[in-house]
C-alpha cells in the first residue's frame, strides 16, 4: 500500500460522498449506516498493489499507480479467483484494501482512533474481505481495515 491515510475522530463532519486524498490521488466513498443507524464512511476497492496480470502475474506485487480521476471505491464488485465461489465477480485484479471508518479527517488535531486490519481466514483458496463487517467496529468507534489478496490452489 503505497499510500498513508490518517483518519481522524470528528463528530462534526457529515457529508454526502466522502472524499479522501490519497499519495496516489483521490478516492470517493459512501456514507452507510450500521444495524444500529450510527453513521460510517466506507471506501472500498481502494488498489494497494498493481494489478497483477500478465506481467506481472506470477510476481511480487509492485505500488499501484497514480490515478489521475477520482477514484470510485464506493462499492466493492470483485473478489480473487478462488476454488469455492464461483458468482462471476472473481478477477484476477482484486489488490484492494477497504476501509470503514465512523470519521473522516477535517484537517483539525482530532484524537486517534484505533484501527482493525482484518486479513480474512480460507486457507489461501477462498474467502475475501467481504467476511469483514464493519457495524461492531464503528459502533465503538473503531476504524475496520480489510485486505484481499491472492488466493491459489
Amino acid at each position: 500500500f503505497t499510500g498513508q491515510v490518517v483518519i481522524n475522530s470528528s463528530s462534526e463532519c457529515q457529508v454526502s460522498e466522502p472524499f479522501v486524498t490519497l499519495s496516489n490521488g483521490q478516492i470517493r466513498g459512501r456514507v452507510a449506516k450500521t444495524i444500529q443507524n450510527t453513521t460510517y464512511y466506507a471506501f472500498e476497492k481502494i488498489p494497494y498493489a498493481s494489478p497483477p496480470i500478465g506481467k506481472l502475474r506470477f510476481q511480487p506485487p509492485i505500488p499501484p499507480q497514480n490515478w489521475g480521476v477520482v477514484l470510485d471505491t464506493s462499492h466493492l464488485d470483485a473478489i480473487c479467483y478462488q476454488l469455492s465461489y464461483n458468482k462471476g465477480s472473481e478477477t484476477e485484479d482484486c489488490l484492494f484494501i477497504n476501509v470503514f471508518t465512523p470519521s473522516l479527517p477535517n484537517g483539525e488535531s482530532n484524537p486517534s482512533l484505533a484501527v482493525m486490519f482484518f486479513i480474512h481466514g480460507g486457507g489461501f483458496v477462498d474467502e475475501s474481505s467481504l467476511m469483514a463487517k464493519p457495524d461492531l467496529f464503528i459502533e465503538n468507534g473503531v476504524i475496520l481495515v480489510a485486505i484481499n489478496y491472492r488466493l491459489g490452489p
